[in-house]
C-alpha cells in the first residue's frame, strides 16, 4: 500500500514527530491550501502495517486490510470541500469510516461538533494526535461497525463519508445507517472516486428513503483522481442551508 496523495511531509520541527505504541513512524501531511492551516498525521510507511500481519490476524480482522492508514484522494478532496463550506459551526457532524479523518478534522476546524467512527481502533490515537496539533477538539471517537452502531450514537446534521462504497456489500449498510442517523434536515456528503460498485447506490439509497440532491466534481490534489460529491438527504427532509 502507498499513501495517497504522495509526498507526506515531515513535521517542520526536527524531531517533533511523535511515536505511537504499536504503529510505525508517522509523518505530518498538510491538507488544502496553505492558508487553511490544516493537516494530519499519517503512517509514513503503510506497508509496514501489512508486514506485521500474520495469517491469523488477517483472518481475525474479517479480511479487512488496514485501509484506515491511507490518506485516500476522496478523503483529501472531501476535506477541501468541507473547508470551503459555510454554516458548519456548532453543527453535529459524523465522519463515517473515518480512517485518519481528514474530513472530520476539517469539520472540526470549521467549528463543528465532530464524532468519528471507524471499525478499527488503531486510528483513534492518530486522529486525536492530529486534533491536538491542530488545536481542535473531537466530541467522540466511536469504534464500531456501521452495520451495528451503538444505540446511543444519535443523529447528525451532516454525515461525511469518503470512499465508503469501495465494496458492493457496503451499499445497503451505508444506506440503512444514513436513514437512521441523519437528522430530519441533515445531509450526507459522500465522496466517490468512481468505484464501480457505487453506481448502484442511488437505487439502494432510494429504497432506504434517501434522495440524491446533487452531484458535483471535487477538486483533488491528485491530478489523476476524479472524485464526485454526492449529497443525500432524507426523503421529505427540510432543505439544508446552502454550502
Amino acid at each position: 500500500m502507498k499513501p495517497t496523495p504522495p509526498g507526506a511531509q515531515p513535521d517542520p520541527a526536527p524531531g517533533a514527530v511523535p511515536r505511537l505504541p504499536g504503529l510505525p513512524p508517522l509523518a505530518w501531511q498538510p491538507l488544502g491550501p496553505p492558508q487553511a492551516r490544516l493537516g494530519l498525521y499519517v503512517v509514513d510507511d503503510p506497508d509496514a502495517l501489512l508486514d506485521g500481519m500474520d495469517d491469523a490476524s488477517f483472518q481475525a480482522s474479517d479480511e479487512r486490510m488496514p485501509y484506515w492508514a491511507l490518506l485516500w484522494p476522496s478523503g483529501e478532496a472531501l476535506a477541501r470541500h468541507v473547508l470551503e463550506a459555510r454554516g458548519l459551526s456548532g453543527t453535529r457532524v459524523l465522519d463515517l469510516g473515518c480512517g485518519v479523518a481528514p474530513e472530520g478534522l476539517a469539520a472540526a476546524r470549521q467549528g463543528a461538533r465532530v464524532t468519528c467512527l471507524d471499525w478499527a481502533p488503531e486510528p483513534e490515537p492518530l486522529v486525536r494526535l492530529s486534533a491536538e496539533r491542530l488545536g481542535v477538539s473531537l466530541e467522540r471517537f466511536v469504534v464500531a461497525d456501521w452495520r451495528t452502531p451503538p444505540a446511543d450514537l444519535g443523529t447528525f446534521d451532516l454525515v461525511l463519508g469518503a470512499d465508503v462504497l469501495y465494496e458492493a456489500r457496503n451499499a445497503e449498510p451505508v444506506a440503512a445507517f444514513l436513514a437512521v442517523h441523519l437528522a430530519h434536515s441533515g445531509e450526507a456528503w459522500l465522496a466517490d472516486p468512481g468505484r464501480l460498485h457505487a453506481r448502484d447506490f442511488p437505487a439502494v439509497a432510494a429504497r432506504a428513503g434517501l434522495v440524491l440532491r446533487e452531484r458535483q466534481p471535487l477538486l483533488c490534489a491528485d491530478p489523476e483522481a476524479q472524485v464526485t460529491l454526492w449529497r443525500y438527504a432524507r426523503a421529505g427532509g427540510a432543505a439544508a442551508p446552502a454550502v
